[in-house]
């Protein structure tokens, strides 16, 4: 069940036998190598959520030297320069760009000169994998709180690397939710440690097809916002040009790994903040009075990929919605207010009802039901086709079936 490597790397076996236990008790092992094993499995049995983005400093950390000092020629991460260390560094960052992981930089730094870093052909670390690059003069903890905003993710989702413990130091102070980690510059055990516990924080079982648009569907995001604050007309006729399409999913057939995993990690568009495992989750959907819309997005600036799922129990033509989640990369679309629509058009219905619960961070959800409700929204709140039709906004949304299987 454990993966024998990790369990040799983190308890060899030459310091497993305990042969006083064994004799006395009959139990093989030390204490050291039990707390080991048990700690591996409570993973197995209870994994952690996954990190979601990561910050890095540039000089010392992402290449040797500092760049304000030594120009984009005198910086290096290389075996001849003796700094390999930043080159690994790079490699294992690429990785987790591409497995979905969102990167960021943020350096103390003129941004011209950081630009012409990123220029440099011999760069392992792509600088497409970057975004944004956050370079400036002020507090470290400015360009964390101006890539939170830009990722639009929780602090607590984020792992901050520098190679300073005082700008660590000064991030925590600020995003005290952050996980703030040490670059450990010539330090080669610690850096083979450091991508262990990267590894350990951003693992993930499988990469899905949203997992490799993330970064860009951001990217994007950003460009979207800037060109609507640019825009001359209204934010309705951006979003009416827009050329957007739902791709709508009604299947119950299988379990949706995004869909679950929607369900599991979103908590700002989130009805109630329940949570499934893959076996209750299966167990709804065999339920034969349960339903689950699962919402894909794209416009023409690209694809989001599935971005939310609702589910409930119907019976007749009234819907008890118990599950509503929405990524925040799908705000200011109206996408929540077409999916209402779509609910009642589908399933012929009359009125809904939210199972809704106030959680720390589900304020989105709350303010939109209380502008589609007309009141602040309590558990078992009510609307019916004529008041979402009286306070409905327009979209402007094609609507498409996803294709069978």
């Amino acid at each position: 069940m454990l993966n024998a490597q990790r369990l040799d790397t983190l308890s060899p076996l030459n310091s497993r036998l305990d042969l006083k236990s064994e004799l006395v008790s009959g139990f093989p092992y030390k204490l050291s190598h039990a707390s080991t094993m048990a700690e591996l499995l409570t993973k197995l049995v209870q994994r952690p959520t996954p990190k979601k983005g990561l910050i890095t400093d540039l000089d010392d950390t992402l290449w040797s030297g500092i760049l304000g000092e030594s120009g984009e020629h005198g910086i290096s991460w290389d075996l001849e320069h003796n700094s390999h260390i930043h080159g690994l560094y790079q490699r294992f960052l690429q990785a987790l760009s591409q497995s979905g992981v969102l990167i960021a930089a943020a350096s103390k730094n003129d941004p011209v000169v950081v630009e012409k870093a990123f220029q440099r052909k011999d760069l392992i670390l792509s600088q497409t994998a970057l975004f944004p690059i956050d370079a400036h003069w002020g507090a470290k903890s400015e360009s964390v709180s101006r890539i939170v905003k830009t990722w639009n993710i929780g602090a607590d989702s984020i792992v901050f690397i520098d190679d300073s413990p005082m700008e660590l130091a000064e991030v925590k102070t600020v995003h005290p939710d952050v996980e703030c980690i040490l670059f450990p510059k010539n330090d080669y055990q610690a850096m083979y440690e450091l991508m262990y516990r990267l590894r350990d924080l951003f693992g993930k079982d499988t990469v899905t097809t949203e997992d490799t648009i993330r970064q860009e569907s951001i990217r994007r995001a950003h460009t979207h916002a800037e060109h609507g604050e640019n825009h001359p007309g209204t934010p309705e006729q951006f979003l009416e040009q827009a050329e957007a399409e739902l791709t709508i999913e009604l299947s119950k057939e299988s379990v949706d790994g995004r869909a679950l995993e929607l369900i599991n990690k979103t908590n700002q568009f989130n009805l109630n903040g329940k949570r499934h495992t893959e076996s209750s989750w299966r167990t709804y959907l065999k339920e034969p009075d349960t339903i689950v819309m699962v919402v894909a997005y794209q416009d023409k600036y690209g694809p989001l990929g599935k971005i939310a799922v609702l589910a409930g129990r119907i019976k007749g033509s009234f819907l008890s919605l118990d599950t509503w989640v929405m990524s925040c990369r799908a705000f200011s679309r109206r996408i929540e207010h077409k999916s209402l629509e779509e609910l009642f058009e589908r399933f012929h219905l009359e009125t809904i009802s939210f199972d809704f619960q106030t959680t720390a961070k589900n304020s989105p959800v709350r303010d939109f039901l209380t502008e589609i409700l007309g009141t602040a929204p309590s558990e078992g709140s009510r609307l019916s086709r004529d008041e979402l039709i009286r306070r409905q906004v327009r979209t402007f949304h094609k609507v498409m079936e996803a294709p069978r299987g």
